[in-house]
């Protein structure tokens, strides 16, 4: 049987973001949120992967692997600790860590929001503040001044869905801890203009740069009573945001999992109230949404095989959503920029890689414009309010020693990449 090839530009590659893997980002939302008394996250940051002095033998780990992409992410609360009042210091440091990635013979993509804000806009209302998109295009000025000429690829915000349901709507415990639809419709229209004036002032500045957001979608299914209320979450995390990324250049898509949403048929009548009448949906919804999402990580065994986060163990969720992104944007490139597992086990990494990047290969067989496979993530990193227990790296991070340990699946990658190829299937 012969190998599956993949284009001879494809970019292969992993991810981190800079609060996951830095460590110290005291400036920072998420840090005040991990510091509270009653913060919901089980354990604080501190000095994460200490990737922040690091970052230089970690890059090289990932060039020896073979990989020829870096996504990492720069951060606004380090660069801009105070309104207005920029840290030329920071963009020196950030300067140095692209500089190094392409030093590697590596491509930097770099994310300018990774889920992080300032401790001072936060203090505003984050994304609720009517000034924040202005803020954040500001920020993404100086930063593209400062690494433009040394970047061809840039992320303007990571999965905007996730930050607007995930913090404003309270649906996975993150800041700022607000429970209403208001808010989480604020927040996205603040993302959303966020979005469109970052692509603005980086085009202004490089316009051959490729502009994108990144987007966390899922594999979403589900029965006739269901249907309502998976449209309407779906919409919530992603439609709305992939509706907005109709000028950018390609569209980074980023998933991990299939969600089902299964209803008894006789709530179908009032799943479809919930879903579709404003004055009932305000009211309902957001406890509708984090009941949901609990129940995607459950606390019995129901018999479906499950990763260390708790979702379904579905690799192909990521050829069912690059295929909806495609329907969505037609001709818009795609990149796939984040897409890994949390576990203990390696080989079940090894078989998510290898399954995954069948599904992207059957898609770019169909004619869909997949540029790249990201994968998520390049260390065993902070994953946010589930603190350092899921495991996702390819290299694994000693808690104690900061040792890096290159996996299997790490060299599996590399391997491919270095190929061009998956290697062909047993018999």
């Amino acid at each position: 049987m012969t190998a599956v090839q993949f284009p001879a530009d494809f970019l292969w590659g992993a991810a981190t973001a800079a609060h996951q893997v830095e460590g110290g980002n005291v400036n920072s939302d998420w840090w005040e949120w991990e510091h509270r008394a009653d913060s919901p996250v089980p354990e604080p940051s501190g000095r994460a992967c200490e990737h922040y002095t690091r970052y230089a033998d970690d890059i090289g780990l990932l060039a020896d692997l073979g990989l020829n992409t870096y996504r990492f992410s720069v951060e606004w609360a380090r660069i801009e600790p105070s309104d207005g009042q920029f840290d030329q210091g920071e963009l020196d440091h950030y300067r140095a860590v692209t500089q190094a990635v392409r030093a590697a013979g590596v491509t930097p993509m770099v994310t300018l929001h990774h889920f992080t804000l300032p401790q001072w806009l936060a203090a505003r209302g984050g994304w609720l503040a009517p000034e924040a998109p202005d803020l954040f295009a500001r920020y993404c000025e100086r930063v593209v001044r400062a690494l433009g000429d040394a970047v061809d690829w840039w992320c303007t915000l990571n999965e905007p869905g996730n930050v607007a349901v995930g913090g404003y709507l309270g649906v996975f415990g993150w800041p700022p801890g607000t429970r209403d639809l208001d808010s989480c419709e604020r927040a996205t229209s603040g993302l959303v203009r966020g979005h469109q004036l970052a692509l603005a002032a980086i085009k202004s500045l490089r316009p051959q740069a490729k502009v994108g957001a990144t987007h966390g979608m899922q594999e979403w299914v589900s029965n006739g009573a269901g249907r309502a209320p998976m449209r309407r979450a779906r919409r919530m995390f992603e439609d709305v945001f992939l509706e907005a990324a109709i000028d950018d250049d390609y569209v980074g898509v980023q998933s991990y999992t299939r969600v089902p949403v299964v209803l008894p048929a006789l709530l179908g009548p009032a799943a479809r109230l919930i879903a579709d009448v404003g004055p009932v949906r305000k009211r309902v919804l957001p406890g509708m949404m984090r009941s949901a999402f609990s129940a995607m990580r459950p606390t019995h065994d129901d018999g479906v095989r499950r990763t260390d986060m708790g979702y379904e163990f579905r690799p192909e969720a990521i050829g069912a959503t690059l295929r909806r992104a495609a329907e969505l944007l037609p001709g818009k490139d795609l990149v796939v920029t984040e897409h890994g597992i949390a576990t203990t086990d390696d080989t079940e990494r090894v078989e998510f890689i290898l399954r995954g990047l069948a599904s992207v290969a059957a898609a770019i067989d169909d004619g869909l414009p997949v540029r790249g496979y990201l994968h998520w993530s390049l260390l065993d990193n902070f994953e946010w309010a589930h603190g350092y227990r899921p495991t996702f790296g390819l290299i694994g991070v000693d808690r104690t020693t900061m040792a890096r340990t290159a996996r299997p699946s790490a060299r599996l990658l590399g391997d491919i990449a270095r190929a061009g190829a998956l290697p062909p299937a047993p018999r």
